[in-house]
């Protein structure tokens, strides 16, 4: 019998903690009650505004599949991630990120990255169903997700806040003692939560990005994002580009 009531007072438990949910035409958010309503129809709206982004930027080649991710999107606001990310159909949005965005003069506000976790959703790479040292590979998916962050985010965010993002280049690797090399990029990116190494991984990713789409344009750029090798592209060899980007970073140290 004993065990009957704490069963039923763990069923309790679980009802109470379960998220509200706010329903959109594209999408659901997931949300604790404490959270008020009016915040989270901003976030609506800003989720909103930022897919139609996304998909705008994407739309705009033809060599755009859309995405694999077949299940309708969901934000969900977590009480407990600290930074956002992204599983699948689903971006996690840390609760206290959330609440400072839409709070008025609020120092805390560090950014939800709303249109850099999007991109996660609506561009799945060739490259990111191979496992990597344990890892998926997002190289080219970081680079495009932090490109459209910096170009099209309402705020200056990580990992640039809103440094032209080969001058951010050159700094960083300044700090961190040289550039990392963009094979190696991904394994940086992974070794730790946090850091210098951390970020310029990010940075690096997304400034090849731009570099590429600068210098051959969004389609060239999807057919290496959708498994093209990127000398059948552009005529040159993966390294012979790293070395030209590399080039044009360094053309940032006195700036």
């Amino acid at each position: 019998m004993c065990r009957f009531f704490i069963a039923l007072y763990l069923v309790a438990i679980s009802a109470d903690s379960i998220a509200l949910s706010y329903q959109s035409e594209n999408f659901t958010i997931e949300y604790e009650e404490n959270v008020p309503y009016e915040v989270i129809e901003k976030l609506a709206s800003r989720v909103e505004e930022n897919r139609k982004v996304v998909l705008g930027f994407l739309n705009r080649s033809s060599e755009y599949n859309g995405t694999p991710i077949k299940e309708s999107l969901v934000v969900h606001v977590s009480k407990t991630k600290r930074t956002p990310y992204q599983h699948w159909n689903t971006i996690h949005i840390p609760e206290k990120r959330v609440l400072a965005a839409f709070a008025k003069n609020d120092s805390k506000d560090k950014g939800m990255a709303v249109i850099h976790e999007l991109t996660h959703v609506y561009a799945v790479s060739a490259y990111r169903k191979k496992i990597k040292n344990g890892h998926e590979d997002r190289f080219y998916d970081d680079g495009l997700a932090v490109y459209l962050q910096h170009e099209f985010g309402e705020k200056p965010e990580y990992p640039d806040f809103g440094t032209n993002l080969y001058r951010a280049v050159y700094k960083l690797a300044e700090k961190y003692g040289s550039l990392i090399p963009l094979a190696k990029a991904e394994d940086v990116r992974h070794a730790s939560k946090s850091g210098v190494g951390r970020q310029l991984a990010y940075l690096q990713e997304g400034a090849f990005t731009n570099f590429l789409i600068e210098n051959y344009g969004l389609s060239a750029y999807l057919k290496i994002y959708n498994g093209a090798s990127p000398k059948s592209v552009t005529g040159k060899s993966f390294s012979t580009l790293e070395t030209e980007w590399q080039n044009f970073v360094s053309l940032f140290a006195d700036n």
